[in-house]
């Protein structure tokens, strides 16, 4: 009995072995077959394969449906479906649902083969590159191209989604893709490119120098403001917004808001505009008409001295020069000596040209002017002798003395006519 029963074990092992090696010799990996249903459990169906006489089971997970049946597919036994061959070992593996999937990746795949970009997920890297998957499909980016620059660090693009574009397909047992992303930002790149170089050319066709100009001051530098004038990039240098000069650009202008602007300077060949927004406010000189007049006192700031005089700042971009005879009553040699710069100070103005931009103020003005005082006699021997005049004499007693040598004479004016005749005879 044991030998009979040995023998049958025998047989038996070597009709599977048998029935296995002409199942593996008749299908080939992701061929599709015809089957039919003999049977339908819970857990899926038992199929017939064509040349085999053995029942083969078909996972309800490998169904194309969205809930499996039982009762359902036990109406269909007899009926015939098409399974795609997954896999041959361990054992023969069976689909149905991987027949319609495999079919939407081929339309997918024949459109990537006609250049059309096609997106995975990266799912890791290598010192080559990127790696990922599409259907049934392996896709290797290389480093080169991921990206026009040079990318230092692949691991930071694991998890982020590609956008890819096929540089090489292979269909054989390996079914790989190899594409680039590269190619796609390129052309992306240059196509911005080219519409910038358009929109900057009509731009500039449409402007001259002098123009008045709308535009929306996007961003502030210590430099000047970076100013939208239809949609190109305009710098309005700091110099450029007060007439008065200032230390920051939200002092004059508000980021994101509009304001209007002259154009001072056009360089096509860099893409550059300079823009002023000074240029279309009042200067100081040009309101100092209505504010100002010869004998108004001011209240200003002594900014800066000159031998001659002392430039006092009435308000930012006035300036008055007092010169150096209108500082004191008192005579001065400089101005240093009675004034420095950061002094404040009243002055009257005395002239006034706001043609000319000038005007000229007075300090003393503003002061009370000193008393003077009489000279004081001075007595014998002390500066200059006092002259005293001598009572008038007749003729008579006219008298004149001098001194020669150590001896003094006197004589009358007679003696002195007399001796006159005598010479002239």
């Amino acid at each position: 009995m044991e030998e009979k029963s040995t023998a049958e074990n025998a047989t038996n092992s070597m009709a599977d072995v048998v029935a296995k090696i002409d199942s593996e010799s008749k299908f080939k990996r992701g061929q599709i077959v015809t089957a039919t249903i003999s049977e339908a459990t819970e857990d899926g169906l038992q199929i017939l394969l064509p040349f085999s006489k053995k029942e083969i089971p078909l996972s309800k997970t490998e169904l194309d449906c969205e809930v499996y049946n039982p009762e359902e597919y036990a109406s269909k036994i007899g009926d015939t479906i098409e399974l795609l061959v997954v896999d041959l070992k361990p054992s023969l593996k069976l689909s149905q649902k991987l027949i319609k999937q495999r079919a939407v990746e081929e339309a997918q795949i024949a459109e990537i083969e006609q250049g059309k970009e096609f997106q995975i997920e990266c799912t890791g890297s290598n010192k080559g590159g990127l790696t990922g998957q599409i259907g049934s499909y392996s896709v290797f980016v290389p480093a080169k191209e991921i990206r026009p620059s040079f990318v230092q660090d692949l691991s930071k693009y694991v998890g982020k989604t590609l956008r890819l574009r096929l540089i090489e397909i292979k269909k054989d047992r390996k079914k790989e893709i190899i594409a680039s992303q590269r190619v796609i930002l390129q052309e992306e790149r240059e196509a911005k490119a080219a519409e910038r170089d358009a929109r900057d050319a009509e731009f500039f066709d449409s402007i001259s120098e002098g123009d008045i100009v709308e535009g929306k001051v996007e961003r502030a530098t210590a430099f000047g403001a970076f100013v939208s004038v239809g949609g190109f990039d305009c710098l309005a240098h700091i110099s450029d917004l007060s007439w008065t000069g200032t230390k920051a650009v939200t002092d004059v202008l508000e980021i994101g808001k509009s304001y209007h602007f002259k154009i001072l300077k056009i360089d096509r060949a860099n893409k550059k505009v300079s823009i002023g927004y000074k240029q279309l406010q009042p200067q100081p000189w040009d309101l100092a008409a209505d504010k100002y007049h010869v004998g108004e006192v001011i209240h200003g700031k002594v900014v800066r001295i000159v031998p001659f005089g002392a430039f006092v700042e009435v308000e930012k971009g006035i300036d008055g020069l007092v010169h150096v005879s209108q500082i004191s009553y008192e005579r001065i040699e400089t101005p240093a000596t009675c004034l420095n710069v950061g002094d404040e100070v009243e002055a009257k103005i005395v002239a006034f040209d706001p043609e000319a931009k000038k005007m000229n103020l007075s300090i003393k003005a503003c002061l009370a002017e000193p008393e003077r005082k009489p000279r004081e006699e001075k007595g014998e021997g002390e500066g200059e002798r006092k002259r005293t005049r001598a009572p008038r004499k007749s003729d008579d007693e006219e008298l004149s003395s001098w001194s020669e040598g150590s001896v003094s004479v006197g004589t009358s004016l007679g003696d002195l006519l007399a001796n006159a005749e005598k010479k002239n005879k």
